[in-house]
C-alpha cells in the first residue's frame, strides 16, 4: 500500500488539541525555567535546594509547585500520545498504512532530541521519541486495556518516588512521560480531547478534578522536609488528577467560545510546539546565564519569572503572526519535509 506524500492538511487539525499544546509549552517553560542554569539531572534537586526566598519570591514558587510542576509535562506527553492515533487515523484514512510515517517521523524526532541534548539536558524529544517507538504497536488495543496500561505504568511511577538520585530522577522522567502518552491515547478514544462532550461535562469534570488535584499537590509540599519521597508520592498522585483537569478547563472555555483570541494565539503557539520548544531553550539558558552574569550570583524564583513572562509574551506574540504567513513553523517544516521526503509548501 502506498504512502501518502503529504502531511495532514492545516484545515484537518483539531484546534482543541493546538490550544492544549500551547497552554502547555508555556507551563513546561515555567518549569524548565528553573533548571536552565544547571549542567545534569545529578544537580537538579540541589539546585532546587539553594534557590534563595525573598517575599517576592515565594508566590511564584507555590504557584510553580501547585500549578505548573509536571502538570504540563504530563499534559504535553497526553496529548503526544493523541497525536500518535491522530496521525495514525488520518493517514488511514487516505487508504494507505502510518507505519512509515510514524517510524520516520520519530526518527527524526530522536534525531532533534539528540541534538538538542547536546545544548541541554532536559530534552524531552528523544524520550517521546523512543515511547512513540513502543506505543505504535499497541494503538489499536481498546481503552480499557490501554487505561489499565496506563495505570501500570503510572504505578511504577509511584514506585520510582522512592528511588533517589540522578538515575531514580531519568527512570520517573521516562516513565511519566509513557504512562501519560497511554492516557492520552484513551483521551483521544473517547472524544474528550476534541471537544465531543457537552460543556456541562467539561465544566462539571473540571471543577471536581482540580479540587481534588490541586489541594493534594499542595498538601504533598508539607511533607518534604519531613519526608521527600512520601511528599514526591503523594504529588505524583495528584499530577494527573489536576493535568486532566487542565484539559477539561480548556475545553470549557473553548465550548463556550470565550477568549478566542487569547486561544487563537495558544493554539499557534501549539501548531509551532517543536519551534517554540527549542526557542525556549535558547532564550531560557540565554536569559538566565546573563542574568547570573550581570548580577554576579544565581537569580532569584522572582527574576526567574520575569524571564518566564518575557518569553511567554513573544511566544504568543510571534507565533500566530508567523502562521499567517507561512503554513509551518520553521522546525516543523524541517521535519516535515525530512518526514515525507520531499520539500513542503511553506510561504502561504
Amino acid at each position: 500500500m502506498s504512502v501518502p506524500s503529504q502531511p495532514i492538511d492545516s484545515f484537518q487539525r483539531h484546534k482543541s488539541l493546538d490550544v492544549l499544546r500551547g497552554f502547555a509549552l508555556m507551563g513546561i517553560f515555567a518549569a524548565n525555567i528553573y533548571i536552565f542554569d544547571v549542567d545534569g539531572f545529578g544537580e537538579v534537586e540541589e539546585s532546587f535546594e539553594a534557590l534563595s526566598y525573598g517575599a517576592a519570591d515565594v508566590p511564584f514558587a507555590v504557584f510553580t509547585l501547585i500549578f505548573i510542576l509536571n502538570k504540563m509535562m504530563a499534559l504535553f506527553s497526553m496529548l503526544f500520545g493523541a497525536g500518535i492515533l491522530l496521525l495514525a487515523d488520518r493517514i488511514e484514512r487516505r487508504g494507505a498504512s502510518p507505519l512509515r510515517i510514524h517510524y520516520a517521523r520519530n526518527a527524526i524526532l530522536a534525531c532533534f532530541g539528540l541534538l538538542h541534548g547536546m545544548l541541554w539536558f532536559g530534552d524531552v524529544l528523544l524520550i517521546y521519541a523512543i515511547c512513540a517507538f513502543i506505543l505504535f504497536p499497541i494503538r489499536r488495543w481498546q481503552s480499557r486495556r490501554l487505561l489499565a496500561a496506563g495505570l501500570i505504568t503510572w504505578l511504577a511511577v509511584l514506585g520510582v518516588s522512592f528511588w533517589p538520585g540522578a538515575f531514580g530522577m531519568m527512570l520517573d522522567y521516562v516513565l511519566r512521560a509513557l504512562a501519560m502518552m497511554i492516557f492520552g491515547m484513551v483521551l483521544y478514544q473517547s472524544g474528550i480531547l476534541t471537544l465531543q462532550r457537552a460543556v456541562s461535562w467539561y465544566r462539571t469534570r473540571s471543577r471536581q478534578l482540580l479540587a481534588v488535584g490541586l489541594p493534594l499537590c499542595a498538601v504533598s509540599w508539607l511533607f518534604y522536609e519531613v519526608n521527600e519521597p512520601v511528599a514526591k508520592l503523594i504529588h505524583n498522585c495528584g499530577v494527573p488528577v489536576v493535568a486532566l483537569g487542565y484539559v477539561c478547563f480548556i475545553m470549557t472555555i473553548l465550548g463556550q467560545g470565550k477568549l478566542s483570541t487569547s486561544l487563537d494565539r495558544l493554539s499557534a503557539a501549539g501548531q509551532m510546539a517543536l519551534t517554540n520548544y527549542l526557542l525556549q531553550t535558547a532564550l531560557g539558558t540565554l536569559l538566565v546565564s546573563a542574568l547570573n552574569e550581570g548580577r554576579g550570583e544565581r537569580v532569584t524564583i522572582f527574576w526567574m519569572m520575569l524571564v518566564t513572562f518575557t518569553v511567554w509574551g513573544l511566544q504568543l506574540a510571534w507565533s500566530e503572526p508567523w502562521l499567517r504567513r507561512f503554513h509551518y513553523g520553521p522546525v516543523e517544516w524541517l521535519w516535515r519535509s525530512l518526514t515525507y521526503r520531499r520539500f513542503q509548501p511553506f510561504k502561504s
